[in-house]
């Protein structure tokens, strides 16, 4: 007969399994899990932990992990424009090219700045055509199988001149001049229609205008009809318009007149030639400030132009998206981590095709807080209960739980860290692939509640959270 010690003993080398684990109505085919100390210890959790999985969303910290070891935290971008034209009497006599570095967060204000430091250069005149020089990325990838979506601000593109991720903003006014709207900035490509109504005094609030307007788009035209409240004077609305190119030449002539200046003549695409002079450049905050969009609130425009940034500084081939996907596997192979259940297409997620077993997934979370970056990767994830697309989740475990959402038709995810009282912390991955994964939010909650609860006996267990229906996912 076995003593009670060599129970005990064996007992606890037992991986805590499905088996052990409540899977909260999932079956145990349509979830991998893994999970495991930061500091050390074999594995608290392993379920489908080698299943090749679509981690939707939480793709993004393969990524952002890949970024900070090849690119480092202080990373930036620098947009430049530049002429091998003279200048005259404030007039620059040729074509001005603006190089476009594929900065993730280049939005107006930043295109204003660049543009009035042209003007303290004295230019006042542009005689020639804007060239938009797109040499920054070879090609940008796919996200296919959106079709559906096309429009919504997920889905915009990565592009070396992406400015403002290409919304323009229409404003609202209701005031002694009567119901009117505005488009900022003013694009001369796009045809702004109104018919609005005065909808009077009101008591109620405007959390979003588009309760009382409505807003059709079609190509470069915008129709705005309905009736306009007092209470949404000052409100606003984003529409996504044109295409990269012709969003950021319209933006650059419109800020470009509001400044004073006159010209270009006309938008192009081009190089910067031989012997071009810089005559302004705008650099971009550090590469973490990026991530900290990209994680907290999952910008897929934004990781596709970090992933793309990876592969224009590795170089290799000079095929862009070929180039990123080298590097993130030379990083893998480096930490010994094995790829062979990774499949990439664009790094953020926004992807059909994209794979990674909850292990590789584990594995990076791993190696990412053991190493140099591991406190700024923790710092671009969502707070439980907090910020990101946390705020309205995991209430009952609040801020020590850092976790990277992931969305998609039939996947839902979860991905990052618990962090103790007493500082020990536990990387945990869970992620559902199934037709049933958006109905399925409360009960990938709950297994990682549970997890955390074996981890750290001080956190209530899932009996704990409030009722499914309760339950707001973002």
């Amino acid at each position: 007969m076995k003593s009670a010690a060599w129970i005990a003993c064996c007992l606890s080398a037992v991986s805590l399994s499905a088996m052990a684990l409540d899977l909260h109505g999932l079956r145990p085919d349509e979830v991998a899990i893994w999970a495991a100390p930061v500091e050390g210890g074999s594995e608290l959790a392993s379920q489908r932990a080698d299943a090749a999985v679509n981690p939707a969303s939480t793709m993004k910290l393969v990524t952002s992990w890949a970024a900070l070891n090849r690119l480092g935290p202080g990373y930036r971008w620098t947009t430049r424009l530049v002429s091998a034209a003279p200048v005259e009497n404030g007039v620059l006599k040729g074509d001005l090219v603006w190089i476009g570095a594929g900065d993730p967060r280049f939005g107006m204000a930043n295109l204003q700045t660049l543009l009035h430091d042209l003007r303290l250069r004295g230019i006042r005149q542009i005689a020639g055509r804007l060239l938009l020089d797109k040499s920054g990325f070879s090609s940008i990838g796919t996200a296919d199988n959106f079709g559906g979506d096309e429009g919504k601000s997920f889905t915009v593109e990565p592009d070396t001149h992406l400015t403002g991720l290409k919304v323009a903003w229409l404003r609202f006014f209701n005031d002694d001049n009567g119901p009117r709207v505005v488009l900022d900035p003013p694009l001369a490509g796009v045809n702004l229609q109104a018919r609005l109504g005065n909808g009077g005094s009101t008591t109620a609030a405007c959390p979003d205008v588009r309760q009382w307007v409505h807003i059709r788009l079609q190509g470069s035209q915008i129709e705005v009809s309905g009736k306009l409240p007092a209470a949404c004077d000052g409100s606003q609305a984003y529409v996504n318009v044109l295409d990269q190119n012709d969003f950021a030449g319209q933006s650059f002539a419109a800020l470009w007149s509001e400044l004073g200046g006159s010209g270009p003549q006309g938008m192009a695409l081009g190089r910067a030639p031989a012997g071009a002079r810089t005559l302004a450049q705008f650099q971009s905050e550090p590469l973490t400030v990026a991530l900290n969009d990209i994680n907290k609130y999952s910008n897929n425009t934004m990781a596709r132009t970090v992933y793309l940034t990876l592969g224009r500084e590795d170089g290799s081939s000079g095929d862009t998206p070929a180039d990123a996907q080298h590097a993130v596997r030379r990083l893998l192979a480096e930490q010994h981590i094995s790829d062979e259940a990774l499949v990439l297409e664009n790094g953020c997620g926004l992807s059909r095709r994209e794979r990674v077993s909850a292990r590789l997934l584990g594995q990076v979370l791993l190696n990412a807080a053991r190493g140099p970056y591991g406190n700024e990767l923790l710092a671009t994830l969502p707070l439980a209960s907090e910020d990101g697309t946390l705020k309205r989740r995991f209430a009952t475990t609040g801020p020590r739980l850092r976790m990277k959402t992931g969305t998609l038709k039939d996947v839902k995810a979860l991905a990052g860290y618990w962090q103790a009282a007493d500082g020990r912390r536990l990387a945990i991955v869970a992620i559902v692939n199934s037709p049933r994964a958006l109905a399925m939010g409360p009960a990938l909650d709950g297994i990682v509640t549970d997890l955390i609860h074996r981890f750290d006996r001080s956190v209530p267990d899932s009996s704990a959270l409030p009722a499914p229906d309760a339950i707001m996912q973002p």
